[in-house]
């Protein structure tokens, strides 16, 4: 039987990422993908985690977490990976 995670495909493309942000959950674990300029002037996609029940903007920021990926198809094959780990180390019992 194949463990449930989440799927690259489920995280859209870059394209997506160039308009709005994207939010999703995962038995537990909530987050949220998006496409931020560094203080560098860099593009990045800022991925943001936090335990469920609420939305982002009703979860106090000491609740989330958030990490910095490569503003590309390929940083979202590293989000993907990102996000599963994190659910495995922090939501798995």
């Amino acid at each position: 039987m194949s463990e449930k995670k989440i799927e690259r495909m489920d995280l859209f493309n870059i394209p997506f990422y160039k308009k709005t942000w994207f939010h999703g959950s995962f038995q537990g674990m909530h987050y949220r993908i998006e496409g931020v300029d560094t203080e560098d002037k860099q593009k990045k996609l800022r991925v943001t985690t936090w335990p469920g029940p609420y939305n982002f903007d009703h979860t106090e920021d000491s609740l989330k977490e958030s990490a910095l990926f490569d503003f590309s198809n390929d940083g979202l094959d590293d989000v993907t990976e990102y996000l599963n780990q994190y659910h495995r180390e922090h939501f798995e019992q």
